[in-house]
């Protein structure tokens, strides 16, 4: 039987020459899988000059 899999909306603050924000989402079991799988998907640039992280359930009552 598989897990049932929620959305989390994850928000990234960055800098580049002015500060920015990356914002997707992604789907996962729970709030560990959902870093991972937000972590996979940095770019060097995000991963280089990120300075604030931001994940969330985007219906957390389900």
């Amino acid at each position: 039987m598989s897990e049932k899999k929620r959305l989390y909306r994850v928000t990234i603050r960055y800098l580049r020459q002015v500060q920015q924000y990356e914002v997707f989402e992604v789907e996962a079991a729970d709030l560990r899988d959902a870093l991972i799988a937000a972590a996979e998907r940095f770019g060097d640039v995000l991963t280089e000059s990120a300075d604030l992280i931001e994940i969330r359930a985007t219906n957390p009552a389900e």
